[in-house]
């Protein structure tokens, strides 16, 4: 299909026979959403009987503020969990593990005010609807679903609980919940770009330059505070070699050296990672999305790793491709669909920004020659 004609970058869609749970990247997820209520009681625990040991003992106030701080931190994180995920996940498991994808067509309505619940109107093939609340719907998610206007669900069951996904693995698994309310009256969200692959420059596509604007930003900002500790601890090492170390200062000044080497290394990998951002804003302003066929395996397990496929170039040479630590959502879409899409022409030898259009993923491509 022509970029003239075409809108959307195909996708991999979810299985829709057998239970959802076989699904690797349904597997992971729900893993990933269990683990954090399982992992944060001990998280506070960790902290907070130190904390009530110290106040006990009579301990000094730094400790017991910095234990009981971080004691609150988890707590009020593992309140947010139980709030989002906690009632959700033992109806969902059970679903997931007797029950298959099954696909409807999909409105997405603004969120609801207060914990922010985006409002879903899924429509089944037989004409029957469901009004779903979602908490915690990413934005990324939330454009592609309502781009797409496809989404595939699990459930509900007897109480209404419902397990989504949406093309691609934007949405590997989501929670929602049936509501009783009416969304006809309410506001549709606004799709930012309708047709991501048309897009002028790859660094135009909009889910994926809102997704990385923060890490983008921090790489920046986030060099000032080593730059400055560097600056102080040179100082310090300055006059305290200009001052002699006597013997009594040893290890305070073995402890000043191993912290400077310290502050050298954080900067040292501030500096790379704005640099890689620099790297990764060229790439991406080298034209707009083009599609290379390219043969890549389907990943056999859920996490970043470093794949070689065969690329079929604009002029008909077939070459080695590398994704560096390519995550498994990236993988999947590309085994799937046997397309890799890049920023700009691809060309052997050459390096490109590589993600898929209006989707909130991006990598790196080493075409060999």
């Amino acid at each position: 299909m022509s970029k003239v004609t075409q809108r959307e970058a195909a996708a991999v869609e979810p299985p829709v026979e057998g239970p959802a749970i076989e699904d690797l990247a349904t597997a992971r997820a729900l893993t990933s959403i269990r683990l954090p209520l399982i992992g944060l009681p001990f998280a506070v625990l960790l902290f907070g009987v130190p904390a009530v040991w110290l106040i006990a003992a009579g301990g000094g106030w730094i400790g017991i503020a910095i234990l009981t701080v971080a004691a609150l931190a988890f707590l009020v994180t593992l309140v947010l969990a139980v709030l989002i995920s906690g009632r959700w996940i033992g109806p969902a498991t059970r679903l997931l593990r007797t029950s298959p994808w099954r696909p409807a067509t999909v409105k997405v309505f603004r969120p609801t005010r207060g914990l922010p619940k985006a409002r879903l109107l899924a429509r089944f093939p037989d004409g029957s609807t469901l009004n779903l609340l979602a908490p915690a719907l990413p934005w990324a998610a939330q454009q592609v679903l309502a781009r797409t206007g496809k989404i595939w669900l699990v459930g509900p069951d007897d109480k209404g609980w419902t397990a989504i996904r949406s093309t691609g693995l934007a949405l590997p698994l989501g929670q929602a919940r049936v509501s009783t309310a009416e969304f006809t009256s309410a506001y549709e969200i606004s799709v930012e770009q309708p047709a991501p692959v048309r897009a002028s420059l790859a660094s135009a596509d909009a889910v994926l330059a809102r997704v990385i604007a923060a890490p983008r930003k921090r790489a920046r900002t986030d060099l000032v505070a080593p730059a400055l500790l560097t600056i102080f601890a040179g100082f310090i090492v300055v006059d305290l070699l200009r001052r002699g170390i006597r013997a009594d200062q040893v290890w305070l000044s073995i402890g000043v050296f191993v912290g400077t080497l310290a502050i050298l290394a954080l900067l040292g990998w501030r500096i790379h990672r704005m640099l890689h951002w620099s790297k990764i804003d060229r790439l991406l302003a080298a034209g707009p999305w083009t599609q290379v066929p390219v043969d890549l395996p389907a990943p056999t397990r859920v996490t970043r790793k470093t794949v070689t496929g065969q690329a079929t170039l604009p002029d008909g040479r077939v070459v080695p491709v590398v994704l560096p630590r390519a995550g498994s959502s990236l993988r999947t879409n590309v085994a799937a669909t046997g397309v890799l899409w890049v920023a700009g022409k691809p060309e052997a030898g050459l390096t490109a920004a590589a993600g898929l259009p209006g989707y909130p993923f991006l990598n790196l491509a080493h075409f060999g020659e």
